[in-house]
Parts: C-alpha cells; sequence; structure tokens
C-alpha cells in the first residue's frame, strides 16, 4: 500500500510496543501503612486524568512476621512522559495519598531486555 508521500506500509508489521518500563513508576510505602492498587489508581488518575493504564501491588504471603501488607508496587501509564511530569527533576519523589508516603522512582526491570526488542 502506498501513500501519498511515497512511503510503502507493511499491513503484516507487527504494532509497535514501546518498552513499558518506560511507561512505569516503582512505588513504595511505609511499614505499616500499605496502600491498594485501588487507591494508587485513584490518586494518580486524579493527578493524570486518563493515564493509568494498570496498578499492581506486591502481595506476600502472609507469615508470622509480616501481615501481608504490600510494601511495593508499579504503576504502568499510558505515555511514557507521564513518569516524567511525576518525577520532575528528581530521582525519587514522596507524595501522601490518603495521609500515607508513597515513594516514587523510575521503574527499572531487573530482567535482562532481548537485544532485538
Amino acid at each position: 500500500m502506498s501513500t501519498s508521500a511515497g512511503f510503502v506500509l507493511n499491513a503484516n508489521a507487527l504494532a509497535y510496543n514501546p518498552n513499558p518500563d518506560l511507561r512505569s513508576l516503582f512505588v513504595t510505602f511505609s511499614n505499616g501503612f500499605p496502600l491498594t492498587e485501588y487507591q494508587i489508581f485513584c490518586y494518580f488518575n486524579w493527578m493524570y486524568p486518563g493515564s493509568v493504564m494498570e496498578v499492581f501491588v506486591h502481595k506476600p504471603t502472609p507469615t508470622a512476621k509480616v501481615a501481608g501488607q504490600g510494601l511495593f508496587g508499579k504503576v504502568m501509564f499510558n505515555s511514557p512522559f507521564i513518569p516524567d511530569f511525576v518525577l520532575g527533576p528528581y530521582e525519587k519523589v514522596c507524595f501522601s495519598v490518603y495521609g500515607r508516603p508513597m515513594y516514587c522512582r523510575r521503574f527499572v526491570s531487573q530482567r535482562p531486555r532481548n537485544a532485538n526488542a
């Protein structure tokens, strides 16, 4: 298929999916002051309407020491620019969400990226 500019588009090409790590923030909470996925979603949706794709909060298995409270999570946005807006010029920022501290920093995957991706 040709366009008016003379470029040829491949109809069988895979959809472009940017690296999800670029669109994500790593969030941590103080011990004893956890936040739910819904609370985090509502907070960022209030700050940047319609920009939150998914929120994950780690839920540890309950043991004698830990009561199953999540201490960290990940927020994935629609755009890779939203984490830049949230962090501004800082490496780490703290927000008060429902009176509880939530620390945010850029998400860095521990998995090695495929060289072709």
